[in-house]
């Protein structure tokens, strides 16, 4: 251990924006200069007091060789091959990287052959063992986190944060889901049982916290569950007992529009904003990803439970998938017509992408349909703007580029304008619309110059400091 000056940890939140040149149409990783990296912040925090520790977070700087005694590299399948890169400059260096993340768990082996380390699952149970590893000089090839028990949860580090103007900061709850959706890799890197922290620990984060926008990253706050429903419903109640003004965003399923007493609560502690997985309009592609939950809602186009939540002052962004089996052209053409004649607020639109080891993926590789798998060199195409499969239905090319029409037809300022001052209409809530906006912005950098939407945006604020906005 050194004596007279501390060791340095770089912790570096990875992102590849690459083009990949192959004759091909490519969509590239867009950078989210809005969340904070949490699993870094955690880090941070099971760091000991011997140690600097600085975050390189690529949706901000583009990377650029720093001194450091060890490096941490957080990093999807998508971005693996950039963690790669880095990972192999500062081994030339003779300096040890550790590989952590989502990647890292699923294809420890793979990873293995590019770091020193590799984690494999969640860090919390064995940092501080790889710490003390690396300071005696024994550092392993591998840690295994498994699933952390949260009842003992580490508050991340939020200074660290402070490098970068994070505009929204990031919490959780929980972590797993309990659904079996076909496409979803949560269950596959983080379990199927929801495991909570003790809503008095994540209070007292909250109360930590400087931003007023706040994501809840958790995969499913509510659950499907009686005992899950309860859960939140504390988390709510304890929200407000504390006096905790700020705006959250979430993510749920179409099954909280089944308790209005819930989304009331839900929205009086602050939550304005649901993230829900519609994927779908159409019944059969619904059943053919195994989202049950989703079936009686697809029947109704979701049109109750978009005014539902609306009637509560609460906006909806929806995701939606092309490429299901059952998918056809028309299909397309039929859903990009609900988006933009539907009251949601805001949405997304992307490929179906099979994930690694989700089942979606297994089935299609016994079937031999993958056609992105020159691994690791092919990760990058999964990032949700690509076609990495043969389709059942037609022609690959016709219904790939009847896809990409869409995801630049539906991404304009003007399709979000309208969107969002519809929201307004809808919720009769400044706040709501505003929030709405605030989220999505950060993502869509057409939206930051939507000079109506920043005027929303600006005279909610005012008014927030005011005191006239109601809780």
């Amino acid at each position: 251990m050194r004596k007279n000056s501390k060791y340095k940890l770089l912790l570096i939140n990875v992102i590849d924006t690459r083009v990949v040149n192959d004759g091909k149409k490519f969509i590239p990783l867009h950078k989210l200069t809005s969340f904070q990296p949490l699993s870094l912040g955690i880090i941070a925090a099971l760091t000991p007091g011997n140690w600097d520790v600085e975050i390189i977070d690529e949706n901000f700087d583009a990377f650029t060789y720093t001194e450091a005694d060890l490096v941490g590299l957080s990093s999807t399948n998508t971005c693996i091959n950039r963690a790669y890169d880095i990972a192999k400059l500062y081994r030339e260096h003779n300096v040890p990287v550790v590989i952590g993340g989502v990647h890292a768990t699923l294809f420890k082996d793979e990873v293995s052959e590019h770091c020193s380390a590799v984690v494999a699952g969640e860090a919390e149970g064995i940092w501080k063992s790889l710490i003390r590893d690396f300071e005696t000089g024994n550092l392993k090839k591998e840690y295994e986190g498994g699933f952390y028990d949260l009842s003992n949860p580490v508050a991340p580090r939020r200074d660290v944060f402070e490098k970068y103007n994070y505009p929204i900061a990031t919490m959780e709850f929980t972590r797993g889901c309990p659904f079996n959706c076909s496409f979803c890799g949560v269950p596959v890197y983080s379990g199927h049982k929801l495991r909570y922290k003790p809503v008095s620990a994540v209070i007292n984060e909250l109360k930590e916290i400087k931003q007023n926008y706040v994501i809840f990253k958790d995969d499913n706050l509510i659950g499907s569950t009686k005992t899950h429903k309860a859960k939140a419903i504390e988390l709510f109640n304890q929200i407000i007992a504390n006096n905790i003004k700020k705006d959250f965003l979430c993510f749920v399923s179409v099954n909280i529009a089944d308790d209005i007493q819930v989304i009331r609560l839900a929205r009086k502690a602050g939550f304005v904003l649901f993230f829900i997985g519609i994927e779908t309009e159409n019944l059969k592609a619904i059943r053919s990803i195994h989202k049950g939950i989703n079936e009686n809602p697809a029947k109704n186009a979701y049109k109750e439970t978009f005014k539902s939540l609306h009637k509560e002052k609460v906006a909806v962004t929806a995701a939606f998938i092309c490429g299901f089996d059952t998918d056809t052209v028309q299909d397309i053409h039929d859903r990009a017509n609900f988006i933009r004649n539907s009251s949601l607020d805001t949405f997304t639109f992307t490929f179906l992408t099979p994930l690694a080891k989700t089942p979606l993926h297994i089935g299609l590789e016994k079937e031999h349909r993958i056609v992105k798998n020159n691994y690791p060199h092919d990760w990058i195409y999964y990032n949700f703007c690509h076609l990495t499969y043969k389709l059942k239905n037609g022609n690959d090319k016709e219904m790939e580029d009847v896809i990409y029409y869409y995801l630049e037809k539906l991404h304009t300022a003007k399709m979000f304008r309208r969107k969002l001052l519809k929201s307004l209409f809808y919720t009769r809530s400044l706040r709501t619309t505003a929030a709405a906006y605030v989220f999505n912005k950060h993502n869509h950098l057409f939206l930051k110059k939507s000079n109506t939407l920043l005027f929303i945006e600006k005279t909610y604020n005012v008014f927030r400091k005011l005191g006239l906005i109601k809780q």
